[in-house]
């Protein structure tokens, strides 16, 4: 892939990412008819949580076949969420292609395997970021006894992911992963 087909790859996924979370949340679903409408809620209460890192919405669209669920703060969330997945998948990519920049920076003498240091370890919190909002749909789906175990855990998902894409991507600038926008 060439590097601008590949942004363009991984800003798909990226979407996609968070159009699936904003789905697995709740606040995405396909409408029983295929009419345009809004209806408006209280706006004030944009903040309300409905658990950690979940609000309520504030707004109701039909959009065709798409109904919406609008809740500013989850919509913000998506986004940031999607923006740094694609941005750590892009990273791990260029990271995975120059793999020789990589291992001069860090020291290291085999590089004709092409498995840089930053790239293939770099794209693990991104992975890991799809547990925020899949894994508690999939343990759930599977009737997993454990569930409830675990269920509390769940909540911390986001805010893990978050940081740890937050940090996966600065180690990967670190490591030579250039800027997403040139």
């Amino acid at each position: 892939m060439a590097g601008r087909d590949s942004r363009g790859v991984v800003a798909l996924l990226g979407a996609g990412y968070a159009l699936a979370y904003l789905y697995l949340l709740g606040d995405l679903d396909r409408a029983p008819g295929a009419g345009w409408s809004i209806m408006l809620g209280d706006p004030g209460a944009w903040l309300d949580r409905r658990g950690l890192m979940q609000f309520e919405p504030i707004a109701l669209l039909e959009l065709g076949p798409v109904l919406w669920l609008f809740s500013p703060t989850n919509a913000l969330l998506a986004a940031v969420l999607g923006v740094l997945l694609a941005l750590n998948l892009d990273g791990a990519w260029q990271l995975w292609r120059q793999p020789a920049a990589c291992a001069m920076r860090s020291g290291q003498q085999d590089v004709s395997r092409g498995t840089g240091s930053g790239g293939v370890l770099a794209a693990f919190p991104a992975l890991l970021a799809g547990g925020a909002c899949c894994a508690p749909s999939i343990l759930l789906l599977l009737g997993m006894p454990s569930l409830g175990a675990f269920a509390g855990l769940f909540a911390w998902l986001v805010p893990v992911s978050l940081a740890l894409l937050v940090a996966s991507r600065l180690w990967q600038r670190h490591r030579g992963a250039p800027a997403f926008i040139r």
